[in-house]
């Protein structure tokens, strides 16, 4: 994990979004996109605008049912950072509103690992949070990487088969045009 936690330390813009979500909700992570994609562009010598960027956010709330906590800090965040849009979302409510490709509700998600496990992309899979140590002194990076971080790393795109299907991953890889982006990505 160090080159993944050498690559987000060395962004002032991402480690300051993180600072300022740790303070309003120690429990979430930044999610998906933004760390992928902050990597994939790292490793292809581009510079990674944080301006204007969808950021996805994450937390885990069972006693939250009103989505009250999401609101909050969706609002407290775009307070802080108005330059980009939030994507807010409490893992445990997710049962109730998303739908597989057949229509179908899922059970409901029992933590961050085990949401993240059913994303498309293991690459995207990926959530990190700033921890504060009082004792330490010195605050650290949690990763939560179900598959790990190798395909992120080697510019791997591969299909996590647990929820979608290959169709909609291949969408996905087309709409966000992950290839055309960042050239040396591998389908796999």
């Amino acid at each position: 994990m160090t080159l993944l936690t050498d690559l987000l330390q060395q962004s002032p813009a991402l480690m300051q979004r993180l600072t300022v979500l740790s303070e309003l909700n120690p429990n979430a992570y930044l999610a998906a996109g933004v760390i992928r994609n902050l990597v994939w562009s790292s490793l292809h010598a581009q510079q990674y605008q944080m301006a204007g960027t969808e950021i996805d956010v994450i937390f885990y709330d069972a006693e939250d049912v009103q989505d009250a906590a999401q609101v909050r800090l969706s609002q407290q965040l775009s307070q802080h950072f108005p330059e980009n849009t939030w994507d807010v979302v409490n893992q445990a409510l997710v049962h109730q509103w998303y739908r597989t490709d057949q229509g179908e509700r899922i059970a409901p998600l029992s933590s961050i690992e085990h949401a993240l496990s059913l994303w498309p992309e293991t690459a995207t899979a990926i959530a990190v949070r700033l921890l504060k140590s009082e004792t330490l002194g010195d605050d650290q990076l949690e990763i939560i990487a179900p598959f790990g971080l190798t395909d992120l790393l080697a510019l791997k795109v591969r299909w996590n088969p647990t929820l979608v299907s290959h169709r909609t991953f291949m969408a996905r890889v087309e709409s966000k045009g992950f290839l055309q982006r960042w050239p040396q990505l591998t389908l796999v």
